[in-house]
């Protein structure tokens, strides 16, 4: 079930994104919804737990190392137990500048020491990329702090504040290192990952989109007889009332559970994330879904995270909602074929191959573009059999789904 976890990943990423640019346009008209809960019981037992076993460096040394792991292992390249010692070895070196810079009244060269460090361990190789991952992870840092208290310090004493905003982080690096190196890698600089899912939100193509789909069911509608469009309108009236019905419900529990804002990120992550994996699943009968639906995101509110705790929480749920009720659809994929449409080709072949590979390119360019075996054995210095033998175990791949 989870073995494209990776595409859950990518779409809870875009999903975030989209979620953070509502959560500024909120800000920015005075509605603040997102600030951290430091008077949350769950929190302030946790800060009393590491205050009075003195966790508090413990915390400190995991993130700083989480920190470390993400800009070294990506910068590198390099996964390997090698370079997860080579990291442990630079948080102790970090933890060594930031005791003597405090003790000579040197803080405000750290950064500089740290980057020194860095560069030093990766042999001044791999600058770039460096530096975009670098970058990016002082991104995510003023983004948690932007979404959550609204302002940007690169001081804050308390754990509960340092626990909170850090907690949003760490899964984003942790979510982002998963995709990078499940995507190669070394075929990545570290701006592609998020740049390819910023692709995915153009708005202006999907109001395109939408347009055209209202178009064709236009003239679609426009076909059908007296008797079939009263029963289409009818139908659709229903549906509206039904599933108006069905979310009211679910706000409402939300609502008495005191978890209506985290319901309405969740449910939005569903709705947004619902075309990433295909159609969700539906009972045959419409009371069991509905019984079904109001259960599961009972249990959703139930186990998720305050928004004072964490915004992505709910997010991952929802999205990983929309996942799993996808793989219950039974999808009989049929093998390609020449004049498919690009929307059904990617559909299809995206469920056995990467769209970066060269069998994806190969049977686009085959099928889509409509190129002969000859020409594509030149372009990719395969032999005509060798591009022949590409397509066929594509199609098996996809007869075996």
């Amino acid at each position: 079930m989870f073995k494209d976890y990776k595409k859950y990943l990518e779409t809870s990423i875009k999903v975030y994104l989209f979620v953070l640019i509502i959560i500024f346009i909120l800000k920015i008209v005075g509605l603040d919804y997102f600030g951290l809960d430091i008077n949350n019981p769950v929190i302030i037992k946790v800060d009393q737990l590491f205050t009075k076993y003195h966790l508090v460096d413990v915390w400190y040394s995991i993130t700083l190392y989480i920190n470390i792991y993400f800009i070294m292992s990506i910068a590198a390249n390099d996964i390997s137990m090698k370079m997860k010692i080579k990291c442990l070895v630079i948080l102790i070196i970090f933890v060594l500048i930031q005791l003597l810079t405090a003790k000579f009244n040197l803080t405000n060269y750290k950064f500089l020491f740290e980057i020194i460090v860095f560069l030093v361990a990766l042999r001044f190789k791999n600058i770039k990329r460096f530096i975009f991952v670098y970058l990016f992870n002082c991104i995510y840092q003023i983004i948690s702090l932007v979404t959550r208290v609204g302002y940007v310090s690169l001081k804050i004493d308390s754990f509960v504040y340092q626990f909170l905003m850090q907690l949003d982080f760490l899964i984003l690096l942790i979510i982002s290192h998963k995709i990078y190196f499940s995507k190669g890698g070394i075929n990545l600089c570290g701006v592609e990952v998020y740049s390819s899912s910023l692709k995915k939100i153009n708005l202006k193509k999907s109001l395109q989109k939408l347009q055209k789909n209202l178009q064709n069911s236009r003239e679609a509608f426009k076909k059908q007889s007296k008797q079939e469009k009263l029963t289409i309108i009818i139908f659709t009236i229903l549906s509206l009332i039904w599933n108006t019905l069905s979310v009211l419900v679910v706000l409402v529990v939300a609502k008495i559970n005191h978890t209506l804002i985290e319901c309405i990120f969740i449910l939005t992550s569903f709705w947004l994330s619902k075309k990433s994996f295909g159609k969700p699943f539906h009972f045959n009968s419409m009371a069991i879904c509905f019984v079904v639906s109001n259960l599961t995101y009972y249990f959703l509110n139930r186990v998720t995270t305050p928004l004072g705790i964490s915004i992505i929480i709910p997010i991952l749920l929802g999205v990983g909602l929309s996942y799993v009720t996808s793989k219950f659809v039974k999808k009989t994929y049929k093998p390609l074929y020449r004049g498919m449409p690009k929307d059904l080709f990617e559909e299809t072949i995206l469920q056995v191959t990467e769209k970066d590979s060269d069998k994806y390119k190969i049977c686009y360019e085959f099928y889509i573009d409509k190129k002969s075996d000859l020409s594509l054995s030149y372009k990719y210095n395969y032999t005509v059999s060798g591009i022949r033998k590409i397509k066929d175990r594509i199609n098996e791949k996809i007869k075996r789904l």
